[in-house]
């Protein structure tokens, strides 16, 4: 597990769908997915294509807990919002199969359909050869609302959930704040505001900034020691995109400006960007908001 109390780690930083161009890709190819735990809390934030590999690193863990208590090893994994690229990888993250592990998945009811419905369809037999009582894992899933606070506490693995206006125990590890962003389409997006700590990390993907910037968002995320923000767009792109629900470089920066974080993380990337590109983008970013970066497959954020 490594020498650290909380961790940070980028396991997907593409949007809209994994690529794997044939010279490769040093930022990388898969779909929206990252995580923070601590030794004994894991959290995975979406499960694009990039919660494969997520998951694979996860087994001998979960073996060796195994090995040593027949209590569930429990991981808790929570969407930003059900479209394709966010939740592609699940059906293929080795955790699902294994016996003795406990999935506590949280996501947003979306246009009359229960979580549990959409990601039921998700493994229907039409389109996946495994249904989701099949799957050898429990799961129990969770509607996911602005109003819910998930949090962890030392006495247990699994997640509790409180209302936004309640105190939370002074005992707990990583509590994980949510906001609705209304205009992704067709239902909105969450964004996310993980907390260990004093420390605070905003994941806000799929959000589509406004001339002078969201201040609901700017200040959901106020003082961050990390914001990961959409950065899909060049500002010419953004001319043939606008209401798509993605921001650009421009606008991420300008969020981290007005918000006062002390990081960037650029994400979502486009996945006609090459290398290339990207690097292109980060070098025009880091002349807007000096401490900007490419969300890169690997990076990791330790404390």
């Amino acid at each position: 597990m490594g020498d650290y109390n909380f961790k940070l780690k980028l396991y997907g930083v593409r949007g809209s769908y994994p690529v794997a161009n044939k010279e490769g890709t040093e930022i990388g190819g898969n779909t929206a997915c990252i995580l923070a735990r601590t030794p004994h809390n894991i959290v995975i934030l979406d499960a694009g294509s990039g919660i494969i590999n997520l998951g694979k690193e996860l087994v001998p863990e979960i073996l060796a807990h195994q090995k040593k208590s027949d209590a569930p090893f429990h991981i808790t994994i929570i969407f930003n919002h059900t479209h394709s690229d966010h939740l592609l990888g699940l059906p293929f993250f080795a955790p699902m199969y294994m016996p003795n592990v406990f999935l506590h998945l949280f996501g947003p009811a979306t246009l009359g359909k229960s979580f549990e419905e959409i990601l039921r369809t998700l493994v229907m037999p039409q389109f996946y050869p495994v249904s989701m009582d099949e799957f050898r894992s429990t799961k129990e899933f969770h509607n996911l609302t602005e109003n819910d606070v998930i949090y962890f506490t030392h006495d247990r693995s699994a997640p509790k959930v409180a209302h936004v206006m309640e105190k939370l125990p002074l005992d707990r590890s990583i509590a994980i704040h949510v906001m609705k962003y209304y205009f992704h389409p067709k239902d909105g997006s969450y964004p996310m505001r993980v907390e260990f700590k004093d420390k605070k990390i905003v994941y806000a993907t799929d959000v589509e900034q406004y001339i002078g910037g969201d201040q609901r968002l700017i200040n959901f995320a106020r003082k961050a020691d990390v914001l990961i923000h959409d950065a899909q767009y060049t500002e010419e792109q953004y001319k043939m995109f606008a209401g798509y629900g993605h921001s650009t470089y421009v606008s991420a920066c300008d969020a981290a400006k007005q918000a006062e974080v002390d990081k960037l993380i650029l994400f979502h990337h486009n996945p006609s960007h090459s290398d290339k590109d990207l690097r292109e983008i980060e070098k025009k970013a880091r002349a807007l908001f000096p401490n900007s970066e490419l969300g890169v497959e690997g990076w990791e954020w330790t404390v």
